[in-house]
């Protein structure tokens, strides 16, 4: 006759819990969108030298080579704060460690549009540098330990839409003659990104004092290194992001240089590499579902060198090469988000932080280093032997990567 009060009791608790998990999904889901839009900030100054350096250095007289110097000084500043990232993240909680990395990077864009001298320009490309550095391991490593496999996947296909949107935007900023607008655009772009953060802040998890000392324990260099697969993981990550950096850095110039294009024509070789790039990453997304990672790299990475190769063969026609191009950005695409989701499976978990920080540090140095070292190669002898670069780094990667997979398989 009479309804029993319990049974009521336990359905309003099933209805509240329905609606909180309901709300929980819908806020983890809008976060997990900020995430992306933050690694857009994270894309979009990548390529915009390479893509503008062509009127770049008519403008402030300087020679082809010196985009060497200034990468160099942007990586160099990339890998300390890399590597030194497990310690920021044990005194500060991600959120903020992105919030403050977006802001110190869209001012330096901003201020760099104003330089008059190379030299002012390699300054204000300190916190370039720094910004990117923390950003990179920050999230990274948020998302490994909050998030799946394809969510990573994701993650670095927005990198993509960021690094394909900066060269677009210089392209057409290059057709009014200019440069520095369109580094004021993208600088700006970063501010509002940096404002959408800060608004997010109460969506983020909220990282305890000792969650951070377990997750971000300090573990010394040589324990990394004796751990097995360590090194030649490293050494993947080093030729990997040098090839990478390849096509984002020298290709505008080497079209622009050997097949007679126009600035802005040369700046939609970088677009069409970095649109590749990020297809390639979604498409990577979709695949890692049913698709073993380890196979997605050795796919990649064959497509890379098949670039390379039939970048060699001699045609007039444009879109030939835009389509060898988009070959080489579709097989850069799945290697790096996969190699770091793979990490989870290679190493111990109070290892991730520390190896990932090396892995993208000695990654770093792939575009600071190697890359500024073909720069002054190609400044010594022609541009004309680019496709040779790609072909010779190609042939390491796939090397390295079967003995890496031989060695923790």
């Amino acid at each position: 006759m009479f309804s029993n009060p319990n049974e009521n009791d336990y359905v309003m608790i099933e209805t509240r819990l329905f609606f909180y998990r309901s709300y929980m999904k819908r806020k983890g889901i809008l976060l997990l969108i900020i995430i992306y839009i933050s690694f857009i900030a994270l894309g979009l100054p990548d390529a915009l030298l390479g893509s503008s350096w062509n009127l770049v250095r008519v403008d402030l007289s300087t020679s082809l080579g010196t985009l060497g110097i200034m990468t160099v000084i942007v990586y160099i500043m990339s890998i300390l704060s890399t590597f030194n990232a497990p310690r920021l993240l044990r005194f500060l909680q991600t959120r903020k460690i992105v919030f403050v990395s977006i802001v110190f990077t869209g001012i330096s864009l901003i201020v760099m549009s104003r330089v008059d001298t190379f030299y002012q320009m390699l300054f204000f490309a300190i916190p370039l540098g720094m910004g990117a550095g923390a950003i990179d391991v920050s999230l990274n490593h948020y998302l490994a330990v909050n998030y799946k496999a394809q969510h990573m996947n994701y993650l670095h296909s927005f990198y993509g839409i960021g690094v394909t949107l900066g060269p677009t935007i210089m392209a057409f900023t290059l057709r009014e003659n200019s440069w520095r607008l369109g580094y004021v655009i993208v600088g700006s772009i970063l501010l509002v990104i940096s404002v959408i953060i800060l608004f997010s802040f109460p969506m983020w998890k909220n990282e305890t004092e000792e969650e951070r000392e377990d997750q971000h324990t300090h573990i010394t260099l040589k324990e990394i290194l004796k751990t097995k697969g360590s090194v030649l993981s490293i050494l993947i990550f080093l030729f990997y992001v040098h090839i990478e950096s390849l096509g984002g850095v020298w290709i505008a110039s080497y079209f622009f240089i050997e097949k007679n294009v126009s600035y802005a024509t040369a700046a939609l070789f970088t677009t069409a590499f970095f649109l590749m790039f990020t297809l390639g990453r979604l498409l990577s997304g979709v695949l890692s579902i049913k698709v073993n990672p380890n196979t997605l790299i050795k796919i990649g990475e064959v497509f890379m060198l098949c670039a390379g190769l039939l970048m060699l063969i001699q045609t007039s026609s444009l879109w030939f090469y835009f389509a060898i191009v988009g070959l080489f950005g579709l097989g850069a695409a799945p290697i790096y988000p996969n190699m770091m989701f793979m990490n989870s499976k290679n190493f111990e978990k109070r290892k991730l932080s520390k190896m990932m920080s090396l892995q993208m540090a000695i990654g770093y140095m792939g575009f600071g280093l190697l890359t500024p070292l073909a720069g002054l190669i190609f400044d010594l002898t022609t541009i004309s032997i680019y496709p040779y670069f790609i072909i010779g780094v190609g042939v390491i990667l796939i090397f390295l990567t079967r003995m890496f997979m031989k060695k923790i398989a």
